[in-house]
């Protein structure tokens, strides 16, 4: 079950137990009542930026934080960071679940899958939250970018012309070609079409965000309009 936005008080003995744990495992020592206060911004944490995770989920990144991570000492942004890494695995597979279920709903003309509550979930978590964050200033990593770039021009939201897409091609090849020159790894493979729409979204994002659109607002209306 996803931790969900709303604060709890057994979400926050989970939160207590997770940093008392933790704390332990670094072989730090920390007052009650920092405990306490610590447990309160994790909380808060949770329901803010991680709600779709599960409480496992979030014992997997302190896990693997503490055995794998170079922080010394816990503290934010210590578990920002193995938050991040646990929210990116875990949307990659929702993600994929999301895709599967886009294309059995297709398949079985929605007799068995809410198509609607499918695409909701892909465009949250492909566009409408990776949004926000850059928004806020944070790092984003583009996924399930071809389904995506495909359904925001479908939908109005992108619209480059042939110049435009010309002109980027070109940039793009020209950044390859670049990216190569520090690549040791023969095998590594540049996807041009893929990196040309992770630019154009990217440029939108910087577009949308100046112009102040609200884009959960925006795009749940085109889902309710049934352009999809």
């Amino acid at each position: 079950m996803e931790i969900g936005k709303e604060p709890s008080n057994e979400l926050l003995h989970f939160c207590l137990e997770t940093i008392k744990k933790t704390l332990f495992e670094m072989s730090q020592n920390k007052s009650r009542e920092d405990m306490l206060i610590m447990a309160n911004i994790l909380q808060n944490d949770l329901n803010e930026k991680y709600h779709r995770l599960t409480r496992k989920e979030v014992t997997q990144a302190f896990h693997k934080g503490v055995r794998e991570g170079e922080q010394l000492a816990i503290n934010p942004r210590t578990w920002f960071n193995w938050l991040n890494n646990e929210k990116l695995k875990s949307n990659a597979s929702r993600i994929q679940i999301s895709q599967e279920g886009e294309r059995l709903a297709i398949e079985t003309k929605c007799q068995q899958i809410d198509r609607k509550q499918v695409l909701t979930e892909f465009l949250e978590l492909c566009l409408i939250e990776p949004f926000e964050s850059y928004c806020n200033g944070e790092d984003i990593v583009f996924q399930g970018v071809s389904s995506l770039y495909i359904w925001l021009e479908k939908n109005g939201f992108i619209m480059i012309s042939t110049e435009e897409k010309e002109l980027m091609w070109d940039q793009v090849q020209e950044d390859i070609k670049n990216r190569k020159r520090f690549v040791h790894n023969e095998k590594k493979a540049f996807h041009p079409v893929t990196l040309c729409r992770e630019r154009a979204l990217l440029n939108h994002f910087n577009m949308w965000r100046d112009a102040k659109i609200d884009l959960r607002k925006e795009i749940f209306k085109a889902i309710d309009d049934g352009n999809n």
